[in-house]
């Protein structure tokens, strides 16, 4: 209970490289930055073997939700004579079904909306019965249900007069979110949102303020519902996110070499020249090789070698009478890519792709 307290992996290349930027220390270039882009993993993560998504909106009303008719204008509360609750729940539906990740297989997500249903007593949300689940799935034609359990959204006028008159809306809102899943009988997610938005506006006619371009309540129940669509389908849709990397261009002659190879997005040559020099005696070389290495790896997606490398440079530093400054960026790096691992691990789920040893 909620209160207020098979997709075949799509053969796409995850990482697009971007390019590498020096990095200067003092006079002497010792690092340079490397830029690429790579998907990030969701974070409601839904079964690969899932084709069809529908929506649901619940349509629950609650008798403690009197506020909801209401909006304050300048400390001062009015009656909304309008209902909103259509906007809201269509415009939550096309927030999600518009911006849904491409890496689902989807022709369309169907919309369904439950009659209206009161509830005296405390706000609750009891799940759907499992049998009314697989009545929607059948009749919808959707594997999993995600439903919008509530949506309510409270806002604030003030207006201030002066030579340039001011309006300021202060908006709340608080939305309750569930997956079903009937083939198992589970949740794929079960969560509480909570956020607030606020707006400014100017105008030198009081009047024209008032009546054209503050936002009305119709406007903010549709743009505020469609963001709250919009936000989950960014929880559970991968993403495209920005990454840099520093690495070492200085420690040896050939390194030169290796970062006119990665900048030209060969990283296998770059590789050969790293390993060369991967257990040199000299253990600033040799760490900044493993440390290179690790990130090549990374970019190559090999989450495994690209440990065993930036753990082997960690030890290789630790070796040394005296840490380097330059040690805190293997440190640094280490935490990185045991993020980028785990997230790794979360889309090698959401594609459906198989572990190997």
């Amino acid at each position: 209970m909620i209160t207020l307290q098979s997709l075949t992996r799509i053969k796409i290349r995850k990482l697009l490289l971007l390019g590498v930027l020096p990095l200067l220390f003092g006079s002497c270039q010792t690092m340079a930055l490397f830029e690429f882009e790579s998907l990030k993993a969701p974070k409601v993560i839904i079964p690969p073997d899932v084709k069809t998504i529908g929506f649901v909106d619940r349509n629950l009303s609650f008798d403690i939700d009197s506020l909801s008719s209401y909006y304050k204008m300048n400390m001062l509360k009015v009656k909304d004579t309008v209902n909103h609750d259509d906007v809201r729940a269509l415009n939550a539906y096309l927030g999600l079904s518009e911006n849904l990740s491409n890496y689902y297989a989807l022709d369309s997500v169907s919309y369904t909306r439950l009659p209206l249903t009161y509830l005296e007593g405390a706000r609750r949300y009891d799940p759907i019965p499992w049998e009314r689940v697989d009545s929607i799935c059948e009749s919808t034609g959707s594997d999993i249900l995600v439903c919008m359990e509530d949506l309510q959204i409270f806002n604030e006028y003030e207006t201030y007069k002066g030579e340039e008159n001011w309006g300021v809306t202060d908006i709340k809102y608080f939305v309750v979110w569930r997956i079903y899943d009937p083939l198992h009988q589970k949740f794929h997610d079960e969560r509480v949102i909570t956020d607030s938005l606020y707006t400014e506006i100017s105008s030198l006619s009081y009047a024209k303020l008032l009546e054209e371009k503050m936002p009305t309540r119709q406007e903010i129940n549709g743009e505020v519902a469609y963001e709250v669509g919009r936000n989950y389908a960014n929880l559970i849709s991968p993403t495209w996110k920005s990454f840099t990397r520093k690495y070492f261009v200085a420690g040896h002659q050939e390194f030169s070499l290796a970062h006119y190879y990665l900048n030209n997005d060969d990283v296998d040559r770059a590789i050969e020249i790293w390993e060369r020099h991967a257990g040199s005696e000299d253990k600033k070389l040799a760490g900044r090789s493993c440390f290179n290495l690790a990130l090549a790896y990374e970019l190559k997606e090999d989450f495994k070698k690209a440990s065993h490398w930036i753990r082997k440079s960690i030890k290789t530093y630790r070796a040394m009478d005296k840490q380097p400054a330059e040690y805190k960026y293997i440190k640094e790096y280490y935490k990185e890519l045991t993020l980028r691992t785990q997230n790794n691990y979360l889309l090698d789920k959401f594609f459906g792709k198989e572990k190997t040893e």
